[in-house]
């Protein structure tokens, strides 16, 4: 069983967080009901909540990110069309091809840098209108990016890429688990991003703080269709409104507290950025990419690993360090110390 302490040296990812206590009080204290016949008050909170915060007209509650992303691609095109997303997207890497055996969509890859898609290329690759071939379903973008190293989407290019979908008639979805580490890195309103997709996936257990859950918002229309697909994919959940209690609180008590995670990885890259022997993706939110001068990132991961420090290896060559709100000024400055005494012994 994790404990806080154990997290507090955690930074494989966001998602190892423990409820605080007063999270814990406040998911005993909620106001339940039959979610699946939509009275639990307090998910009906939440998803009210989030419509506003986006400027969607609806959204719902679901278990998994992974399983909202997978609905709103189902919910907003059909079997047998293109999903154009980039090469290193979550969509694509890290959820299992639902997108081909579930929704049944073929895969385009789109050049992209730091994780946002070139339009141009995008262009590029675009199936041309003729029967016989393939056409395309739906776009789906990732902010922040992952892998890209919690890069936030530049609303510019967000809005030219929205104008190509609008005026190919294919609808734009963001997969935002992290959006609201965008939000506070850059002051503005999830809506900044929002009203230029037709639907977006937003996670209250990466970086919130929450245990469980993430919501999809687009339009009532997407919405609707989205319920019956949730369940048929097993996630109509009953008196869950202790997940969406945790949820409400995160955004009341933790949304402050992502500013607190931004300061610290950027600190340690500051520590690390000029070392000969590796290469870190400068920050912008809370996601710090370590790249290794050679496939060393396993010995990396092992050297952290044997001084109480977890990471996580995404490639032979690349180590990941997410920051959240369990960690400590110590294990952040035990985590810099540890990359640089790995570089001098290696």
């Amino acid at each position: 069983m994790a404990t806080y302490e154990d997290v507090a040296f955690d930074f494989r990812s966001d998602t190892v967080t423990l409820p605080t206590p007063d999270m814990k009080a406040a998911m005993m204290e909620a106001e339940m009901g039959d979610d699946v016949y939509g009275e639990d008050p307090t998910v009906l909170a939440l998803q009210d909540r989030i419509a506003a915060e986006t400027g969607m007209e609806a959204s719902l509650f679901f278990p998994t990110g992974s399983m909202a992303n997978l609905v709103a691609l189902m919910a907003q095109t059909e079997p047998g069309r293109q999903l154009y997303c980039g090469a290193r997207g979550h969509v694509k890497l890290f959820e299992l091809g639902s997108f081909a055996s579930l929704a049944g969509l073929s895969q385009v890859d789109v050049p992209d840098t730091h994780g946002f898609l070139d339009l141009e290329q995008l262009q590029k690759v675009w199936a041309p209108e003729i029967y016989y071939m393939t056409q395309p379903g739906i776009v789906v973008v990732e902010n922040t990016h992952n892998i890209g190293g919690g890069l936030i989407y530049p609303v510019e290019e967000l809005v030219d890429l929205h104008r190509f979908t609008q005026e190919k008639g294919v609808p734009l979805h963001m997969d935002g688990a992290r959006l609201w580490h965008a939000a506070v890195a850059q002051g503005r309103s999830l809506s900044t991003w929002t009203r230029h997709v037709e639907s977006v996936m937003l996670s209250v257990s990466k970086g919130l703080g929450a245990p469980i859950g993430s919501v999809l918002a687009g339009s009532k229309a997407v919405i609707e269709r989205a319920l019956p697909l949730r369940k048929l994919l097993g996630g109509g959940m009953r008196q869950v409104g202790q997940l969406a209690a945790a949820a409400l609180y995160a955004l009341d008590h933790h949304l402050v507290l992502l500013a607190r995670d931004h300061t610290r990885c950027q600190e340690v890259f500051g520590t690390i950025k000029n070392l000969p022997w590796l290469e870190a993706v400068a920050p912008q939110t809370n996601i710090l990419i370590i790249h290794t001068e050679r496939p060393e990132a396993g010995d990396l991961v092992a050297h952290l690993t044997e001084r109480g420090l977890k990471t996580l290896a995404i490639s032979p060559s690349t180590v990941r360090a997410v920051f959240h709100l369990n960690l400590t000024d110590e294990a952040c400055e035990r985590l810099a110390d540890a990359i640089k005494e790995w570089g001098r012994t290696r």
